[in-house]
């Protein structure tokens, strides 16, 4: 599969250039050096929104002609969370209710029942991801799970940003979905289909504003 980057400049204006800054050169070398001295495996999290009305394929006629793509009028909508290492790991669930603490909290022992080492959670500030019930359920099995936070409106360093992008556009270019469970089963051919090529995910680590967590 090919790897599909936004060529977009544009950041939110509440971004904070310092703390910004502060991650990339000393908070997340940090978290990796410690991940090293507790042999713990370091993930990337994030949820996105699979909709049948995005579309991402350029259309093409004649010259003369207008090109026509057809679109959707009823939109529809699945939720999806991944999670992704940089070692080419990658977890996903679907989901239909909205992202909150409970929701989190599962995928999160999912992922810790994936594996017998400590992991690392690098996710966003949306609010299910740092609720007072998760940080005392992760406070009590901080022997298996430690959760860090990237700084705020700073999706472009989260990796699994890029992983989401390309997702939207595969899942584009397969066309019209009638319904939700056609969409999901399009993203499931997708995603486990990536989960056995370890060197795409790797891949998502090569752009420029996530650099810094190759390691």
């Amino acid at each position: 599969m090919e790897i599909y980057l936004s060529t977009s400049k544009k950041k939110h204006y509440k971004q904070n250039k310092k703390a910004l800054k502060q991650w990339v050169s000393v908070t997340y070398p940090e978290i990796s050096k410690k991940a090293v001295t507790e042999n713990a495996e370091i993930y990337w999290t994030d949820e996105v929104g699979i909709q049948n009305t995005t579309n991402y394929v350029k259309g093409y006629a004649p010259i003369g002609k207008t090109p026509t793509i057809p679109v959707a009028t009823k939109h529809i909508r699945v939720n999806m969370i991944s999670a992704i290492t940089n070692k080419g790991k990658l977890k996903f669930h679907f989901y239909s209710e909205k992202m909150n603490q409970d929701n989190f909290k599962k995928f999160l022992i999912n992922l810790m029942n994936s594996t017998d080492k400590k992991i690392y959670v690098i996710s966003d500030n949306l609010s299910a991801h740092h609720g007072l019930r998760l940080k005392n359920w992760a406070k009590t099995n901080k022997d298996k799970i430690n959760l860090f936070y990237l700084p705020s409106y700073a999706p472009e360093l989260n990796p699994v940003e890029y992983l989401n992008n390309n997702l939207k556009y595969e899942i584009a270019k397969t066309g019209y979905s009638k319904d939700r469970k056609e969409i999901k089963n399009k993203a499931l051919h997708i995603m486990t289909n990536l989960q056995s090529k370890k060197n795409y995910i790797v891949s998502l680590f090569k752009n420029k504003q996530v650099r810094y967590a190759k390691k």
